[in-house]
């Protein structure tokens, strides 16, 4: 993986509109639409960006040269602040020092930022993406990360230090991530919003926040005699063996069968029919408002390693509590190499004829 990054100058800033903004901290979010250059179907090396000569306009500015990119900061060591909140989120102060970095993408795709180092020794930083240098021009922000589906441009991704309700700013060291999945490629995502019970208004995608570690659903070809399990662990042992047979995916599997109850479900049951093997294997549920066709494709992508799964949509709903995202499969936290609340995207994979289970969305 190369790093690329542009010198850090600190020079005079050009003057920009910047608006302060209420002081409460916000949650993760995601959202972006990327594009990539020349194409590539990994979205590999340089491919999706444009002319790296171009001007930032603001120092200090790290010019992003290729993906997968990342970068080790700190916004301690930034003299610029320019931004004191963003339009994408007006009651959230970022009043604190950031950095600039500069994205020009020449094909439609997906962005996914995150961020490591954040909550460690009093560290607050957060990731705004913008389509211009203006607090108007937001187009996503996140605690920990983001994700976003772009046409081609020029884009802004910028760290920012969060402020407390005192005005004090938790600026300090991080480490940004960065991966663009073209709409050329085999990963691509599509960025329609869904809706979701219980919220306001669409809910954006591809979406990035925490993910819910699931337990086991029972499938189409167990308990034929249309019976349930009677218990968290009766007939567990023989779905992990039939799940490893017909998936190939091998690991130490030890969730339990989903809870029942939840008013009305029997131990195993999901929110609809019961799924085939491989679809209940890698499946993912969500909050929808209207559920999904059975076994739509949606990917799952972790922004941190590049490791992405297709997973099984349409089987189950929840988790109820909005400020996840979602849950998944342990198989497909097990691939990711993630676990219960970790941060991931979740995207409606635009080939649905993709087959179940671990993808190489071309990281190395």
């Amino acid at each position: 993986m190369t790093l690329f990054r542009s010198t850090i100058l600190f020079g005079l800033l050009l003057s920009l509109a910047a608006c302060n903004t209420g002081l409460d901290e916000g949650v993760s979010d995601s959202g972006p639409d990327a594009l990539a250059e020349d194409g590539g179907d990994e979205g590999q090396g340089d491919e999706g960006l444009g002319d790296e000569g171009s001007s930032c306009l603001v120092e200090p500015c790290v010019v992003v040269g290729e993906f997968p990119f990342e970068d080790t900061a700190s916004t301690l060591d930034s003299e610029l602040r320019q931004f004191d909140g963003y339009a994408c989120a007006p009651t959230v102060g970022e009043n604190g020092p950031e950095v600039v970095y500069l994205l020009q993408l020449s094909e439609p795709g997906t962005l996914v930022a995150m961020l490591e180092g954040d909550g460690q020794d009093g560290v607050d930083v957060d990731v705004h993406l913008l389509d211009d240098l203006s607090v108007e021009a937001c187009l996503r922000r996140g605690h920990i990360g983001l994700s976003h589906h772009v046409a081609a441009g020029t884009y802004y991704l910028i760290v920012d230090s969060w402020s407390d309700a005192s005005g004090t700013s938790h600026e300090g060291p991080y480490h940004l991530h960065l991966h663009f999945l073209p709409d050329s490629g085999l990963c691509a995502m599509s960025g329609e919003a869904i809706e979701r019970i219980g919220e306001d208004g669409p809910y954006l995608m591809p979406a990035t926040g925490p993910v819910v570690l699931e337990a086991h659903l029972v499938t189409a070809e167990e308990f034929t005699d249309d019976s349930w399990p009677q218990s968290f662990t009766d007939g567990i042992a023989a779905h992990y063996q039939l799940s490893q047979q017909r998936s190939g995916y091998l690991m130490d599997r030890s969730e339990p069968w989903c809870p029942c109850c939840e008013p009305a479900n029997e131990y195993g049951q999901g929110s609809s029919v019961r799924p085939p093997v491989e679809a209940e294997t890698f499946y993912l549920n969500m909050r929808w408002a209207k559920a999904p066709a059975r076994g739509e494709r949606y990917l799952v992508y972790n922004g941190l390693t590049g490791r992405a799964v297709v997973a099984a949509a349409g089987y189950e709903n929840g988790p109820g509590d909005l400020s996840r995202i979602g849950g998944s499969s342990e198989e497909i936290h097990h691939h990711l190499g993630t676990g219960h609340l970790s941060v991931l995207t979740f995207a409606v994979a635009a080939d649905q004829t993709l087959p179940y289970g671990p993808i190489d969305c071309g990281v190395p």
